[in-house]
């Protein structure tokens, strides 16, 4: 199908908008996803899943062959990487039909054209669709163009240092077991969350997998701001790169290890601040949505609601939203207007996502009060 018309696009081919595309056409409605990157293989280290939601959502069992790398994490909750999800996300898409994936495509901006919606490309190039879906991330254009008064999600008051190391560039394994499970610790008003997941090749073999660690820090509001990630009303616009962290705060962070993570985690956690690849800075962003659509415009994950990882149901509200998506897509009338799609789907998930924020920023809210009087002390 060519770009230049399409019923329903997807802006953003990541997790969100992959798992919507799925989700879509496994009820029948053939979606366009229109992404900025090509093959992607970073991304945020580790992810909670729903194996079963997962299934239901999109058609495809992640527990069957082509297997997801997974170990179990809590509950009915497994870990996997990012990589490995999205991996197997895209491989999906790729073969299922009804989902035309389109990469090395940066949209501008969206805006609607009557009942239309009308999608601009960085090189100047138009497209029309009679809906545009934001699955663009916490920085979304379609955010923008549904609520322009409050584009940018709100920082929450710290940053998550995040690394993912290969177990055979350790002296020694790990030792924690390898059926899975997370570690979480509070030290000094710092929070590290650590786990062993599969390796690169899926492998649980011990030396041969890989070791994760999510290091919460409340104390990084000056380099955010000196960074010009921080905007003075509080609001994010950026993250830090793994090539964007000097060696100084490097080397701060590396002198912190022995002081604060035990000996079962703090090899791997060195290894990782001290690597240009490795390595990443993520100020937690939080954003409470007033709406979700907009005419022929819709969000879904991250772009509709940014939540913490102590939720650890990021991803899995977002799978959620494609479910009511793209059940509500496929049951509008033949001919019928999408837009009566879109709000059927914001009637269904504003309530529950807007509850879903205030619970993240309540958490949030513990843990930097936690810090900031760990820190006085």
């Amino acid at each position: 199908m060519p770009l230049n018309e399409s019923d329903i696009v997807v802006v953003g081919g990541s997790l969100a908008g992959l798992t919507l595309a799925l989700a879509s056409a496994a009820r029948g409605v053939s979606v366009q996803v229109l992404e900025r990157s090509t093959e992607r293989t970073q991304g945020g280290d580790s992810l909670s899943v729903d194996l079963a939601a997962i299934e239901k959502t999109v058609g495809y069992d992640p527990r069957a062959h082509p297997r997801l790398p997974v170990v179990p994490a809590y509950r009915d909750r497994h870990l996997t990487t990012w990589p490995a999800l999205y991996g197997w996300l895209r491989d999906r898409v790729r073969e299922t039909p009804g989902i035309s994936l389109h990469e090395g495509k940066t949209v501008a901006s969206v805006k609607t054209l009557d009942d239309k919606a009308e999608v601009v490309f960085e090189d100047g190039s138009k497209m029309l669709a009679n809906a545009v879906i934001g699955a663009d991330g916490y920085h979304s254009v379609v955010r923008r163009a549904i609520a322009p008064d409050t584009p940018y999600a709100r920082y929450a008051g710290y940053l998550v240092w995040r690394g993912l190391v290969d177990e055979k560039a350790l002296t020694r394994p790990v030792s924690w077991p390898s059926n899975g499970g997370l570690w979480i610790d509070f030290v000094q008003g710092y929070r590290l969350v650590a786990a062993v997941l599969p390796g690169r090749d899926g492998s649980m073999e011990v030396g041969h997998r890989q070791v994760t660690f999510a290091w919460f820090d409340a104390h990084r509001d000056e380099l955010l701001r000196a960074t010009n990630r921080l905007t003075p009303d509080g609001y994010l616009v950026g993250t830090l790169g793994r090539r964007s962290i000097g060696q100084d705060i490097r080397s701060e962070l590396l002198s912190m290890v022995p002081g604060l993570w035990p000996d079962i985690w703090a090899e791997a956690v060195a290894l990782g601040v001290q690597s240009t690849t490795s390595l990443s800075g993520a100020p937690i962003a939080e954003y409470l949505p007033e709406k979700l659509v907009a005419g022929p415009l819709a969000i879904v994950g991250d772009a509709a609601h940014v939540v913490s990882p102590m939720t650890g149901s990021g991803f899995a509200s977002g799978v959620d939203d494609a479910a009511v998506l793209a059940r509500s897509l496929a049951q509008r009338p033949q001919g019928g207007p999408v837009s009566v799609a879109l709000q059927n789907y914001q009637d269904a998930r504003l309530p529950y996502v807007r509850a879903f924020v205030k619970h993240s920023r309540n958490l949030s809210a513990e843990y930097v009060n936690y810090a900031s009087k760990v820190e006085v002390a």
